[in-house]
């Protein structure tokens, strides 16, 4: 039985791909989210770590509504990545009738961190998002002290929609940021 439901896409720019996210790469998944200073970039809440038990349940369940990759950089898994549907109620609703979509991502091998992976991976995702999913508006949620995570979503072309503090901030953040991009 697999944890992650499969999806043949694949994305591409230069050194970097997404290739489909599956069960095989499973231990890189338990590594990354075994790392503190990982998860302090790319958890909201103060978690130290994720038991594989929810690492399986984390991606078995973003997987059954979203595109879910792994990020090689010349070959080499450096990390993971996803667009799902928006599952954000209060966000969706903003947006009758518009397919909404957001980015998830973790550069986990910190050697590649500050090396422009980040601004290719939601090139990537906001291409595919709009071009072949037709989707007509993608959003990153970032926290205040993620500041390269918040560059990243600006290079692409992101403008903060939303600013403020939500029941679900986390210690470490005074601030969430909703970026958004929609469709031209």
């Amino acid at each position: 039985m697999n944890i992650m439901k499969p999806h043949e896409t694949i994305l591409q720019e230069g050194n970097i791909t997404l290739r489909p996210l599956a069960d095989q790469h499973l231990p890189f998944l338990y590594k990354w989210n075994a790392d503190p200073e990982m998860l302090f970039w790319s958890e909201g809440d103060d978690v130290q770590e994720n038991p594989p038990e929810t690492v399986n349940d984390i991606y078995g369940g973003v997987s059954q509504n979203a595109f879910c990759f792994l990020v090689e950089a010349d070959g080499i898994p450096v990390g993971e990545c996803w667009l799902q549907k928006m599952n954000i109620k209060e966000i969706a609703a903003k947006h009758p009738g518009q397919d909404v979509r957001r980015i998830d991502m973790m550069i986990g091998e910190k050697s590649y961190w500050n090396r422009g992976i980040g601004t290719i991976i939601v090139r990537l995702l906001v291409d595919f998002a709009f071009v072949n999913q037709q989707a007509n508006i993608v959003y990153g949620l970032i926290s205040d002290y993620n500041i390269r995570s918040r560059r990243v979503f600006e290079k692409n072309g992101f403008k903060i929609s939303w600013r403020g503090t939500t029941e679900n901030t986390s210690p470490k953040a005074n601030e969430d940021y909703h970026m958004m991009l929609e469709r031209k």
